[in-house]
């Protein structure tokens, strides 16, 4: 017994060394950094909703395998979490909080959206109207996140003033 609760302490203090070393130091980002971490994170959101959308169209019009469209949204999910994960560690410039408060609430509704359109897809009862209702949601958070984007790479000062 006391050797498995070492064994886990030992494994414990390495996980908090690797995230030590390689995670957040405290130190914040620079401008020019934030914004391209931004934009990436941005594009993996925007490219992990046009996969949620274009499963959809598939199930809907039965141009794929319903296993397919769930594990290709699954994968979207996946990808664009950890891609957010990674955003949300780093520490933003002193005067981009707020900014950064803002992609990082856009960044966790695209993948929240995404988790309702798995779950939908994965559900048996995907209806016109709701397959509908997921698009209209996507195409609505897709045109914020290319909105905030623009902003983000061309005025970052003025992301959340309004």
């Amino acid at each position: 017994m006391l050797r498995v609760q070492r064994m886990r302490l030992l494994a414990a203090c390495a996980v908090f060394s690797t995230i030590t070393v390689t995670g957040c130091t405290g130190r914040p980002a620079s401008v020019a950094s934030w914004q391209s971490s931004s934009d990436r994170a941005i594009g993996e959101a925007l490219s992990g909703l046009g996969t949620a959308r274009l499963a959809i169209k598939l199930e809907t019009r039965d141009r794929a395998p319903h296993t397919y469209t769930v594990v290709t949204v699954t994968d979207a999910i996946e990808s664009s979490s950890k891609e957010v994960s990674t955003y949300q560690v780093a520490q933003p410039p002193d005067s981009l909080h707020r900014a950064n408060k803002v992609v990082g609430q856009a960044l966790d509704d695209a993948v929240s959206l995404m988790v309702d359109v798995r779950v939908a897809l994965a559900s048996p009862g995907l209806t016109a109207a709701s397959a509908r209702g997921l698009v209209a949601r996507i195409d609505a958070l897709r045109k914020k996140l290319d909105d905030l984007d623009s902003a983000v790479t061309t005025s970052p000062g003025s992301v959340g003033t309004s």
